[in-house]
């Protein structure tokens, strides 16, 4: 198999700027109170019943099932994230936990390896008998994800034995042979893990049913029709009400496949699977096809804050091109992970800055957005804007929260962002051929592989960067650069070299004392989106850098609808005392609220005010309010 692309977290050392205080604001407060919330011990949060569930498998308890049947994967979120912290900051509060539950798995699972506590628990519940609903691999991926980064990080096998344990009963019941199951996930992410713990135990099986379940995937007969067919069922599920077979990405192979359809988090997994396996492999189908579909969703179904996902209500689904809504748009915090787990798989088939930049502006608006600045409250969707008196009364707007909640009965999105943030060196930097690249401008230090390198920056809230060479292998290696149309220097002369696809590769032999460095343009755009958006028609979005910004009740008052800024208006770069954050603030413009409901457009009256834009991930943190990212385009 081909080298791991992905560094040891204990080698790839975040150290602050804003990357850094979430990821250490995550290993103090956020994993702890999860763990709280898995066990039940928030006062006045939504119970998760998730570890009492594992409790009464293992017979320590007695009780029946309670929660989602897919509450399982909650728990392994948590400890693959809790494994992740544990690398590189042990806290024995985590490991305490982590071994609890370790043992809890030992115990819980089957003879034959089978490990799904809703089936396991529940009277009648028969397994295999529902793949398209009832998440049983789904969790089982999530579980092995945990199991390989358990092992990455302790060395014990325990888990990953376990892990094995049920992989072995997979290989066993799927697959083409006679007696084996036809059949694939309803709920893509067993696929990618399968992947993982291949690439850890050496076991090419493993691999091997990862790729039959993504081919599989949209063969006729279609299996989940001849599966709902078997259990007499006759009405497709409310949320698959539209071409539903989409739904589950299951409409036509996965190769032939030409725009991203059906669940977001479901499509983002199956294609960061198909990248896997493009690379593992060598499959040009997977990886041509894959590209086709990054194309397709950037070019037409991508929120500016890197979200994806627009109909909630129907389903948590891609819609129709250009349907992007504002007040009603889903952009799940877990899709946009699942966006960034794709775009850095593809980044190891071609090193392109086109994934990098997606992969980070979700990050900083999106993924950021979906935890408080206290790390103890969540959103599970994004929207681009809000005004909480109607919010609460449109039934197209159920799913939006005006506010953080400090938990949900459906749990995804919290230990999702917790394992993203621990997880954050593997992003931030990979191996390519002959050294290194760095995709993540943060402040790091790296020591691996006879690097070591220390990055020094405050981006994206101030432009200077620079990057040291402490240590470096011998002779000519590579160390390769987003160019961020920045002109690079080293040791203070400026490079001849040419960008590649966005990436300046610099091959040389690397001194110690080396130091790269630019000043990173950061100008204030107004972003424009395409005609169709409707949402967005005659307005424009403020953006520096990655980062998107909103405007607030807080700082305006309300009727948000009527703010905007003229096409000449000089903004500026100010800090905020509070969060030590970058805003925006100018001069605006609004339209004065006429007496009557309707009027005349000859003499609309305008008033001059001020402009306060905010970091979109930081909305939200100082009290119920409208919101808005899209904020009117006036005429100078």
């Amino acid at each position: 198999m081909p080298t791991p692309t992905a560094l040891p977290l204990a080698a790839v050392r975040l150290m602050g700027g804003v990357l850094g205080e979430r990821v250490e604001r995550v290993g103090k407060v956020t994993l702890l109170r999860q763990w709280d919330a898995l066990n039940d011990r928030i006062p006045g949060a939504e119970p998760s019943h998730a570890v009492r569930n594992f409790r009464i498998a293992a017979g320590d308890e007695e009780g029946e099932y309670d929660g989602l049947w897919f509450q399982d994967s909650d728990v392994a979120k948590w400890l693959e994230a809790a494994c992740y912290r544990m690398s590189f900051a042990p806290d024995q509060r985590l490991v305490a936990a982590v071994d609890e539950l370790v043992d809890l798995y030992e115990r819980a699972q089957e003879d034959d390896g089978y490990l799904h506590t809703y089936h396991q628990l529940t009277p009648g519940a028969e397994r295999w008998s529902n793949l398209r609903d009832l998440h049983e691999l789904y969790c089982a991926g999530h579980f092995i994800e945990a199991a390989v980064a358990h092992f990455d990080v302790t060395g014990s096998i325990r888990l990953r034995t376990v892990a094995q344990k049920l992989a072995d009963l997979l290989c066993r019941t799927f697959g083409n042979a006679d007696g084996q199951i036809r059949a694939y996930p309803g709920h893509p992410e067993l696929e990618l893990a399968l992947v993982k713990l291949a690439r850890a135990s050496g076991k090419k099986c493993y691999l091997d049913l990862a790729d039959f379940f993504v081919r599989e995937r949209g063969c006729e007969p279609h299996y989940f029709v001849e599966e709902a067919q078997g259990r007499g069922e006759t009405k497709s599920p409310v949320w698959a009400y539209y071409d539903e077979q989409a739904y589950w990405q299951s409409h036509v192979p996965v190769v032939e496949q030409t725009e991203p359809r059906g669940h977001a988090v479901r499509a983002m997994y199956l294609y960061a699977a198909m990248a896997d396996l493009a690379r593992e492999t060598g499959a040009v189908d997977m990886a041509e096809s894959g590209v086709r579909l990054w194309n397709e969703m950037v070019a037409k179904h991508l929120y500016i804050i890197g979200g994806v996902g627009a109909d909630g209500p129907g389903g948590e689904n891609f819609s129709a091109p250009y349907d992007l809504p504002d007040d009603r748009s889903y952009a799940e915090t877990c899709a946009a992970i699942g966006l960034m787990m794709w775009a850095r798989r593809l980044l190891d088939l071609r090193l392109d800055a086109r994934f990098t930049e997606v992969m980070e502006r979700a990050l900083y608006n999106n993924v950021l957005a979906g935890l408080s600045q206290d790390g103890c409250h969540y959103f599970y969707v994004n929207p681009l804007a809000v005004n909480p008196g109607e919010t609460r009364r449109r039934y197209d707007c159920k799913m939006v929260k005006t506010q953080r909640v400090p938990w949900f009965g459906c749990a995804c999105c919290p230990p999702n962002v917790a394992r993203l943030l621990s997880s954050l060196g593997h992003y931030a930097v990979s191996r390519i051929t002959g050294g290194l690249a760095v995709h993540l401008l943060t402040p790091l230090e790296l020591d691996n592989d006879g690097w070591r390198l220390r990055i020094e920056t405050n981006y994206p809230w101030t432009e200077a960067v620079e990057i040291e060479v402490k240590r470096a292998p011998e002779g000519c290696t590579t160390l390769a650069v987003r160019d961020l149309e920045a002109t690079w220097f080293l040791n203070e002369e400026p490079l001849e070299e040419t960008s590649i696809s966005g990436y300046l590769k610099l091959t040389r032999e690397w001194q110690v004392g080396d130091c790269l460095s630019a000043n990173i343009p950061l100008p204030i755009e107004r972003v424009r989106a395409h005609p169709r958006v409707t949402s967005a028609s005659g307005r424009v979005a403020l953006k520096r850098g990655p980062v998107i910004y909103a405007v607030e009740e807080a700082d305006h008052g309300v009727g948000l609808t009527s703010l905007g800024v003229k096409r000449d208006a000089v903004l500026r770069a100010d800090t905020d005392p509070r969060w030590g954050v970058t805003v925006l603030t100018g001069d605006a413009v609004r339209e004065s609220s006429p007496a009557t409901l309707y009027q005349s457009d000859q003499n609309p009256q305008f008033e001059t005010t001020s402009l306060r834009a905010i970091p979109y991930a930081w909305w939200g943190n100082r009290g119920e309010g409208e919101m808005r990212i899209w904020i009117r385009d006036y005429e100078s």
